[in-house]
């Protein structure tokens, strides 16, 4: 996608969408732009408490978050579990800045009427499980960060080679520095785990 960072765009989105905002009675507030490596973020959000519609722009329009309350769910999650992903045109894949606006609005009036007038307890039933999928990401992102920090996977090549080479004791030795059992391979597991792999462990103890 060119690299279009304006704006002139994201206002020009948000006179697209805004009207249809206007009419529920939601509100515009703007956050402040925010730069980093990748661009200038804009952002803006249509509040009628307790709900909230978030727009992100970085290059074209991004995320979409809708809230009540504390509880929020993103555009596409939403929508897959209304059953209307057949039917969505956002987000879409044009080559230009500004066309995510007009298919967002294709969604709004069409496909997620019920966000606006449905009783609070249906959109958190939804939004929980979007915030746990949110929550158990951000936990499995953590780990394979600390998972490659530690260089466990030069301490299972190595094994492998050991095991290769019947030098168990050193295998062992390795086996005991592995901090993320979970991420063994079927391969990996074979080395650590199988019945055979077992009975060497215990023949090497005895003898």
């Amino acid at each position: 996608m060119p690299r279009y960072n304006k704006q002139e765009d994201f206002e020009f989105g948000l006179a697209q969408v805004a009207p249809f905002f206007d009419s529920l009675g939601f509100l515009l507030s703007r956050d402040k732009p925010y730069t980093d490596k990748p661009g200038t973020s804009y952002s803006a959000r249509f509040i009628r408490p307790p709900r909230s519609v978030e727009l992100n722009h970085l290059y074209s329009l991004g995320p979409v978050i809708y809230s009540i309350r504390e509880f929020s769910v993103e555009h596409s999650f939403y929508i897959k579990a209304l059953g209307a992903s057949s039917a969505a045109r956002f987000p879409c894949f044009v080559d230009d800045s500004v066309s995510g606006y007009p298919a967002l609005l294709h969604d709004l009036k069409h496909l997620l009427s019920s966000f606006f007038v449905c009783p609070e307890e249906d959109f958190i039933a939804i939004a929980e499980r979007y915030m746990q999928g949110q929550q158990q990401q951000h936990e499995d992102d953590s780990r394979d960060l600390t998972y490659h920090a530690t260089g466990e996977d030069r301490l299972k090549a190595r094994a492998r080679e050991l095991f290769r080479q019947g030098r168990y004791d050193e295998v062992l030795q390795i086996e005991a520095q592995i901090r993320f059992p979970e991420l063994l391979t079927e391969s990996e597991r074979k080395v650590f785990g199988t019945n055979n792999f077992i009975w060497l462990k215990i023949f090497y103890h005895c003898t």
